[in-house]
């Protein structure tokens, strides 16, 4: 189970599965870790997109979101 784990984490931080990589704790840890960097620079992009359509006339973020939904951007957050 454990393993699994490691698994998706690693393909989710790399985009591929590990192949002869040890699962440590520290390599847990900095996977971990990595995640929520990468999450945390997926909402600063969608907030500066969303800003950028406030800036660019969208009366609010629902409009801003729609508009990036229509543009097909939205979908790179989902």
């Amino acid at each position: 189970m454990y393993s699994d784990f490691f698994s998706d984490l690693y393909k989710d931080v790399h985009g591929f599965r590990p192949r002869y990589v040890e699962e440590t704790p520290e390599m847990l840890e900095y996977l971990m870790q990595e995640v929520e960097s990468q999450i945390a620079q997926e909402r600063a992009d969608e907030d500066a997109s969303i800003n950028a359509c406030m800036e660019a006339g969208a009366p609010d973020i629902d409009t801003a979101m729609r508009w990036l939904e229509e543009a097909n951007v939205h979908s790179m957050w989902v």
